[in-house]
């Protein structure tokens, strides 16, 4: 499903992500964008917050948002597996 904005599909992500993890109680995302050699790189960072615990995640650098937001989410949920 493609939505309207990086923004908006990262607020969805994280509802996912919310709803999949109950225990979450904050959840927040910073897009950082740069040009690395004259190309565009976006990073996704998500601060995810649930009792007792916090984890910083930093995506990788990619070519695009969608791939960064794609990145970044796979790799929380593999850290709230681990953690789960």
């Amino acid at each position: 499903m493609r939505k309207d904005s990086p923004r908006a599909d990262i607020e969805h992500r994280i509802a996912e992500l919310r709803a999949a993890y109950p225990r979450i109680s904050h959840c927040s995302a910073r897009m950082e964008d740069w040009r690395e050699g004259g190309k565009p790189r976006y990073a996704l960072g998500l601060d995810i917050r649930w009792p007792q615990h916090q984890s910083f995640v930093s995506g990788p650098a990619c070519a695009s948002s969608e791939e960064a937001v794609e990145a970044a989410f796979a790799k929380a949920t593999n850290s709230l597996t681990a953690h789960a």
